[in-house]
């Protein structure tokens, strides 16, 4: 984790699982976009998954590769 966190390899947006960040900053994140979206006039819509077994499913081999292309050190 200290490899990921040292080059910024998370999106910004990303909250769990995340230290220092919490339920209420990602409720803040998405009420702040909702915000800027009146502000300019715009059609927001908001769209949030929760899919199950997610973690699970995932294709390791490609979660792999994602790790070895991020030059992780596996030591």
């Amino acid at each position: 984790m200290h490899h990921v966190h040292i080059n910024n390899l998370l999106n910004h947006t990303q909250f769990g699982f995340t230290p220092k960040k919490f339920t209420t900053d990602a409720a803040m994140t998405v009420k702040e976009f909702i915000e800027e979206g009146l502000r300019k006039g715009l059609i927001t819509i908001l769209v949030s998954l929760d899919v199950k077994g997610t973690f699970d499913a995932a294709w390791w081999p490609s979660v792999l590769m994602a790790l070895i292309d991020s030059k992780l050190n596996f030591r």
